[in-house]
């Protein structure tokens, strides 16, 4: 089976080749995604006939559409597919700038992220504020794609999904416009009125937008898509070897880049004040001042602790986890609950992840500590009592979705096949 990728300006060509089990195509295939993503020119010259349309505002969103992307090219090999950036494509002025503003407010000054997110969360479509946003890069967009559109534009970034809808609307691009929301919660920036299916993580988002007037079978409640590799199992003795631990329970900590310096020092001597036996795995991310602080405190941990930076084995960690001290991010909080992992929610960004928060408590998937104290003294209890642990992770499993997308790339490619058979 052979993928051919052409185009890069030089007429260069990279072939996929391999069975779609092989584990060498499913790489090659990573590696392909990740070179589209940070190579737009070269991937429009393709005249893709399917486009996913992201930003790595939280990175979820990015995710979130490799994930899809790798569903379609394990489906359909010979798929001309495309990955934009939207913003870092259509002005990387403007995304530089929009980064910088959204990473230093929800790590320094987090109410004022609130603030904004709360201020648009119910805007009226209609109103100058939401025309502008949904026309932010439009005319670049547009251009990239008027000569040849992709049948099919999927959007895991809201202000992409209402560029799109716009252009539909001025009766510019006559395409399928699909939106994959990427949290457990409604916001007005993803509700746009040409939009032809919304993709959900669960029924309380489908009963949200039916009640903002999105007709029910505009909606598919698809769950949340991340990588293929939470749908498959792992042997956990191996990975306890790797790792240099027992049988204990473990106590998985991500505390990577959004959690304030001071917070992530502080959190670790709670986790590891719990008396109960367990071992402690802490993902400390790509920044090293944050990994030194681990390994300062692994060095006089009473327990078993184990430091790691970057990881590409999430799936492996959390499958042999008994619970998550995190965050609430979108894609974080679908994997957890994809690998039946109970979570310990600590210190959301105000916004999108008090809203993930409050739908994880709320079906009974895990608990929201309100300080640190909170943290250690939840962990312990929960430790001393495995019943409940076990009762947590069987309500995440139930929540969670690891065919989500599979789900999504079926109904991609059911819609591209239509689009062919009409055109006949």
């Amino acid at each position: 089976m052979v993928k051919v990728i052409e185009g890069v300006g030089k007429g260069v060509a990279t072939l996929v080749k391999g069975n779609l089990t092989d584990p060498g195509f499913t790489s090659e295939a990573a590696r392909w995604i990740d070179w589209a993503v940070a190579h737009h020119e070269e991937t429009l010259a393709t005249r893709p006939e399917v486009m996913i349309l992201a930003a790595r505002y939280g990175d979820g969103h990015l995710r979130a559409a490799k994930a899809i992307a790798m569903k379609l090219m394990m489906s359909q090999p010979t798929l001309k597919l495309g990955v934009l950036d939207y913003y870092k494509f259509v002005n990387p002025r403007l995304d530089s700038a929009i980064r910088w503003a959204y990473l230093s407010s929800v790590r320094f000054i987090p109410s004022i992220w609130k603030k904004f997110y709360t201020a648009t969360q119910r805007i009226d479509p209609e109103s100058s504020t939401q025309h502008f946003l949904n026309r932010v890069g439009i005319e670049s967009f547009y251009a990239a794609i008027r000569q040849d559109p992709p049948k099919v534009l999927v959007s895991t970034y809201p202000t992409a999904a209402g560029v799109v809808s716009t252009l539909k609307q001025q009766g510019r691009l006559d395409t399928l416009n699909y939106v994959v929301m990427t949290d457990y919660s409604i916001h007005s920036q993803w509700i746009h009125k040409y939009v032809d299916l919304y993709f959900v993580g669960g029924a309380d988002m489908k009963d949200a937008l039916v009640a903002r007037g999105v007709p029910s079978e505009r909606i598919i409640v698809s769950g949340i898509p991340v990588d293929n590799r939470f749908e498959e199992p792992v042997d956990e003795d191996l990975v306890r070897r790797n790792l240099g631990v027992g049988t204990e329970p473990i106590i998985l900590f991500m505390g990577g880049t959004y959690m304030p310096l001071g917070e992530f020092a502080q959190i670790l001597p709670e986790i590891d004040r719990v008396s109960v036996p367990h071992a402690t795995v802490v993902i400390a991310g790509r920044e090293e001042n944050r990994r030194a602080i681990a390994e300062h405190y692994q060095q006089e941990s009473t327990h078993p602790m184990v430091v790691l930076g970057y990881v590409d084995n999430v799936h492996e960690l959390m499958a042999v986890s008994s619970i998550l001290v995190s965050k609430a991010g979108g894609l974080t909080t679908t994997e957890a609950l994809c690998r039946g992992l109970p979570m310990l929610i600590y210190r959301p960004i105000p916004g999108q992840e008090d809203a993930n928060a409050t739908y994880v408590v709320r079906h009974g998937a895990g608990f929201l500590a309100k300080d640190q104290s909170d943290v250690g003294e939840m962990l312990g209890h929960l430790l001393a009592h495995p019943w409940e642990m076990k009762a947590l992770a069987r309500q995440a499993r139930a929540l969670g979705h690891p065919e989500a997308a599979s789900v999504i790339a079926g109904r991609i490619l059911e819609a591209l096949s239509d689009c062919e058979a009409h055109a006949q």
